[in-house]
């Protein structure tokens, strides 16, 4: 009987340490946010998928789909879902996405950061939207990208996201 509580405090003990190794919320958050500036201050990757009014660059194995109207798609790869809005008529600078998720007191935003480079404004943010859910947000000047995600990958969505939104070009 001693040798199966042995076995059985040595188990709770390596999970227990196991469960420490892995990052938390905060710590894929602020990797994510860094991903995101990353990608925000280099070149935008160039175009290779054209839908409606606009080019955009899509990540392997992202596909694009037409959404309700010209401002709206969904963006799928495997089981995750994002909505990108395009709002041709919002310059480069713009800040609105911004203003709204700040303004918005319903949001419990975990982080959030800003960005400009040679004239153009974006952002990313993780907002707590339940105890296993966040809303992730990536926007550049008029260009908004989200999705809900649980906490398995933050730090790789928000750079897909940033790497998307960045590269979106209004075609008239």
């Amino acid at each position: 009987m001693n040798r199966k509580w042995i076995q059985v405090l040595f188990v709770a003990m390596c999970i227990l340490v196991l469960s420490a190794c892995g990052k938390t919320v905060e710590e894929k958050a602020t990797a994510g946010i860094e991903n995101a500036e990353s990608v925000f201050t280099s070149d935008p990757t160039e175009t290779n998928k054209a839908i409606g009014h606009i080019e955009l660059y899509l990540p392997s194995g992202f596909n694009i789909e037409k959404g309700i109207d010209e401002s709206n798609y969904t963006v799928v790869n495997g089981k995750d879902s994002y909505i990108l809005f395009v709002n041709p008529n919002e310059t480069e600078d713009s800040q609105l996405h911004y203003d709204l998720i700040k303004n918005d007191a319903k949001n419990n935003i975990i982080q959030d950061k800003t960005f400009e480079k040679e004239g153009v404004f974006g952002f990313s943010a993780v907002n707590k939207k339940d105890e296993e859910t966040f809303e992730l947000v990536v926007s550049v000047g008029g260009v908004k990208i989200s999705t809900i995600s649980d906490e398995k990958k933050i730090d790789e969505k928000l750079q897909y996201m940033m790497e998307i939104a960045k590269s979106v070009k209004v075609v008239r």
